[in-house]
């Protein structure tokens, strides 16, 4: 039986994205061509999150987030511009 990717769907600054389940945000962004910052964060090293340049809002979260250590989740809505 072949392995199917699940992927989810999700919402960046008004955009709808979809994206691998388990990816992390800030790669979501960037496959849909969002630009978040960010200075510590590279795909082959261990996650940091220590600029704390990709912070995002996400609804429903009581802290700003960093895109860079947060895996997307179906329905996530999520501002990075404000």
């Amino acid at each position: 039986m072949a392995d199917t990717l699940k992927l989810v769907n999700i919402t960046v600054d008004g955009k709808k994205v979809t994206a691998p389940a388990g990816s992390l945000l800030i790669e979501a962004c960037k496959t849909a061509g969002i630009e978040v910052p960010a200075f510590c964060y590279y795909p082959n090293l261990s996650l940091q999150g220590a600029c704390r340049m990709c912070l995002v809002r996400i609804e429903k979260m009581p802290k700003l987030q960093t895109a860079c250590t947060t895996g997307i989740a179906e329905g996530m809505v999520v501002t990075s511009d404000s």
